[in-house]
């Protein structure tokens, strides 16, 4: 199944002064993690490994970690 190589999945807005550090979480659904199929005529979740991006910008993708999807 094609999937879409760069999507925005979530965000979380927050000011920090210099040198402040924060835990933030961001949700992700599997909704957010699937793709239209028209032969299962819905979303089918992507599975196998993933790049995930946390930045300030697309521009700017700071940390990135891989990330396995699987299905339940």
């Amino acid at each position: 199944m094609d999937q879409p190589r760069s999507l925005l999945a979530g965000y979380r807005r927050l000011e920090l002064a210099a040198g402040e550090r924060r835990r933030v979480t961001v949700h992700l659904t599997s909704r957010t993690l699937s793709s239209w199929s028209g032969a299962a005529a819905g979303f089918v979740l992507g599975t196998g490994r993933r790049r995930l991006r946390v930045g300030r910008s697309a521009a700017d993708p700071g940390l990135v970690a891989a990330v396995e999807v699987r299905s339940s």
